[in-house]
């Protein structure tokens, strides 16, 4: 599958450490030939693993998303950057619109509006938009203001409220975040994927 390296944005690496857990990267192509995939990635401390080692590897285009499994050849560590060797893929599964997954998170988010901050609980959260549980129903109107808290970064975005829904009991308000910087978008990302990878070990023990 050829692919332009103009529209992608970047890669996603789940990988596990020497100690067997995992561990996502976030990283951006280098280049790519017939037969592999150059990526490198900023680090505070350099990265040594197995390798080879097979490896998730998502590839984040402007039109989706394709994710598929495949080895990590090498790891080579520099300066202050980790560069990776991945063999290129024969095929990969195209999700499109797919890149933001919504998992279940407990945390606190502070709703404001019309002058008025009400306190709310993290329902279940994706890169692009958030679930609340309220105490009590109330009139929200179509444009908000997030403080959303994830320990040790606390995010403030603006939002549109799309509606409110009494399920089991509980209410649930839903809303898409509005010009959400990007790294704000890759905090959330990353506890997402954190999230989801706990549920996965959790569910195995």
């Amino acid at each position: 599958m050829a692919f332009n390296l103009n529209n992608i944005k970047y890669i996603k690496i789940i990988y596990r450490d020497n100690c067997d857990i995992s561990h996502c990267a976030k990283a951006a192509i280098k280049n790519i030939n017939g037969r592999e995939i150059y990526a490198s990635a900023k680090v505070e401390m350099p990265l040594y693993i197995k390798t080879p080692q097979e490896i998730s590897l998502s590839i984040v285009c402007e039109e989706g998303l394709y994710k598929t499994n495949t080895t990590l050849k090498f790891v080579e560590n520099k300066d202050s950057y980790v560069y990776f060797t991945i063999d290129l893929p024969d095929g990969m599964e195209y999700q499109q619109n797919r890149e933001y997954f919504r998992v279940r998170m407990a945390g606190d988010v502070l709703l404001r509006f019309a002058g008025n901050v009400i306190p709310a609980k993290i329902y279940d959260i994706s890169a692009n938009g958030i679930r609340l549980e309220l105490d009590k129903d109330i009139k929200i109107p179509e444009s908000v203001t997030l403080d959303i808290l994830l320990p040790p970064k606390s995010i403030k975005t603006s939002a549109k409220y799309i509606r409110t829904d009494d399920e089991d009991n509980i209410l649930k308000a839903s809303f898409f975040f509005i010009n959400l910087p990007e790294a704000s978008r890759d905090i959330i990302s990353q506890k997402c994927i954190q999230k989801q990878l706990e549920n996965k070990r959790n569910s195995i023990m």
